[in-house]
C-alpha cells in the first residue's frame, strides 16, 4: 500500500472552501490533515467527544459495503468501509459500485495487505457546491453534503465523466492512495484509544503490510 501522509494530500481550493463552510471553519483546509483537524474539532465542540466507529455513515442498501466475519454493512461513502478494518482489526472485502458504469470495484483487506480488483481505480473526495450546513448537527450534515461525493471509479475516464455532471467540488486519488488515506484518517480522526492501538500495531507491522490487530475515514 502506498505510504500517504495527510499533510501531503492537497485539497483544491473549491473543495477546501466547501469543507470550511460545512464545518464552520474560519479558514479553508488546504490539506487532508487540516480537514481532519476541522472534523475532529467540530465533533468535539458539538458532542463533547471525539468521533468513534459508530459515526461511520452506514445506510441500508448503500453502494459501498464491507463484507467480513460479522456480516455485511453498507455505507454512503467508500472511505468508511475502507477505514472500518483498520478501526476494528476485522479482515474482509470492501465492495464498491461505481456511479457511472455500475461496475464493482473490490478491495480485499487481509493481514497480508490490500488487493484491488482494478489497478487503475480512482477514489473521489468532494463536497456539494451549495452547502447547507447545520453546525449543530455536523455528522448528519456531512452525510448529506459530502458523503455522496466520496466514490469509487474503474478509472480516471469514469471519474471525469461523473465529475463533469455533479454539482460538487471534487478531487481524485488513485485507489491505492485512497486506501492508505482511509487508514490514516482512521488513525488521526477517531478516538484516542484506537489511535494509540494503531500506533502500536504499526510498530509491529508496517502500514504496507495491511491491517494490524486493532486497526487505524
Amino acid at each position: 500500500m502506498e505510504a500517504v501522509s495527510l499533510s501531503n494530500v492537497t485539497l483544491p481550493p473549491a473543495v477546501g472552501e466547501g469543507f470550511a463552510q460545512l464545518y464552520g471553519a474560519e479558514e479553508r483546509p488546504e490539506t487532508a490533515a487540516e480537514w481532519v483537524a476541522d472534523v475532529r474539532a467540530t465533533v468535539q465542540r458539538v458532542y463533547d467527544r471525539t468521533p468513534t466507529v459508530d459515526d461511520l455513515c452506514t445506510v441500508d442498501g448503500g453502494d459501498h459495503a464491507f463484507v467480513g466475519q460479522s456480516g455485511t454493512q453498507t455505507y454512503v461513502c467508500v472511505l468508511d468501509p475502507l477505514a472500518y478494518p483498520f478501526l476494528t482489526g476485522e479482515t474482509g472485502t470492501v465492495r464498491s459500485k461505481t456511479p457511472v458504469r455500475g461496475a464493482e470495484v473490490t478491495f480485499e483487506v487481509d493481514t497480508g495487505g490490500v488487493t484491488l480488483s482494478h489497478d487503475e481505480a480512482i477514489i473521489s473526495i468532494g463536497v456539494s457546491d451549495d452547502v447547507e450546513a447545520d453546525h449543530d448537527r455536523p455528522i448528519e450534515t456531512v452525510y448529506q453534503e459530502a458523503c455522496g461525493y466520496i466514490q469509487t471509479f474503474e478509472d480516471e475516464a469514469e471519474y471525469e465523466a461523473w465529475a463533469a455532471d455533479v454539482d460538487a467540488a471534487t478531487t481524485a486519488l488513485p485507489a491505492r492512495e485512497g486506501v492508505a488515506l482511509a487508514q490514516q484518517l482512521a488513525g488521526a480522526l477517531f478516538d484516542d484509544e484506537k489511535s494509540e492501538r494503531t500506533a502500536d500495531d504499526e510498530t509491529n507491522e508496517s502500514a504496507a503490510d495491511g491491517c494490524g490487530s486493532s486497526g487505524c475515514c
